[in-house]
């Protein structure tokens, strides 16, 4: 049975079925704010990682190792707490994932990861990802949910597209330019620039897609305002009082 997706990022503790299940999910909303914030610390370091000069990539990897232990610690917590290892790691298997892929950097296997940029891409899928999860929990309304969910969309994907393409033939070489990329595509699915990999042609479609999906979920939301607003007016003319 799939996993809604609210539930997946935001569980509640009173919707878990056993005690221990309700304790990781009220441990995962009292750590709500400090992790957030880390995610915002991760996701500008990943950004910067991309176009910072050579001396500054040891301290960088400093810091980021040590965010990616603080996830790790948090992760196996509530794994230990929920009682329940299989159902949860199937409810959190991005998280996992994106957490065991840094950690292949000490293995001699990294140096095949890197060749086809695989260790690069999973650090911006994974600050992405994560972002996304701490917007789901910590905001209620659906706008500002989809707007966050846009934004890093479009800081992500512009990320991706220049580990993707930076170093190939007519490939994008700026982060600038990755970014102003993927505002186009995620703001009016247009290309200002054309991918020459296949992996960046892939995400292109995919961020498209994602354009198509935003304006028509905002559309409807609009839609569904003023209905709701034109009954409330009916029903306030209609009431003899």
């Amino acid at each position: 049975m799939s996993v809604p997706l609210g539930d997946r990022f935001c569980p509640e503790p009173d919707d878990e079925p056993t005690y221990r299940e309700r304790l990781a999910a009220l441990l995962e909303q009292r750590l709500d704010i400090p992790m957030a914030v880390l995610a915002l610390v991760w996701a500008v370091l990943v950004a910067y990682e991309l176009i910072a000069p050579s001396n500054h990539l040891s301290w960088i990897t400093t810091v980021s190792n040590v965010i990616w232990l603080v996830f790790a610690v948090e992760l196996v917590l509530k794994l230990i707490v929920s009682g329940n290892p299989r159902r949860f790691l199937v409810r959190h298997w991005p998280s996992v994932l994106f957490l065991a892929l840094p950690a292949l950097r000490m293995l001699r296997i990294v140096r095949a990861f890197r060749a086809v940029r695989v260790l690069p891409a999973a650090r911006v899928l994974g600050s992405s990802y994560r972002a996304v999860g701490t917007a789901r929990r910590l905001l209620q309304g659906r706008l500002q949910f989809l707007l966050i969910v846009t934004l890093v969309v479009l800081f992500g994907s512009g990320q991706l597209m220049l580990v993707l393409e930076r170093g190939r033939a007519g490939g994008i070489e700026s982060l600038g330019d990755a970014l102003w990329w993927s505002a186009n595509a995620v703001i009016s699915s247009s290309m200002v620039h054309e991918p020459v990999t296949l992996a960046g042609r892939l995400l292109s479609l995919v961020v498209s897609a994602y354009a198509i999906v935003v304006f028509a979920s905002l559309a409807a939301t609009i839609g569904a305002y003023f209905v709701e607003f034109r009954q409330e007016r009916a029903a306030s003319d209609d009431d003899p009082s």
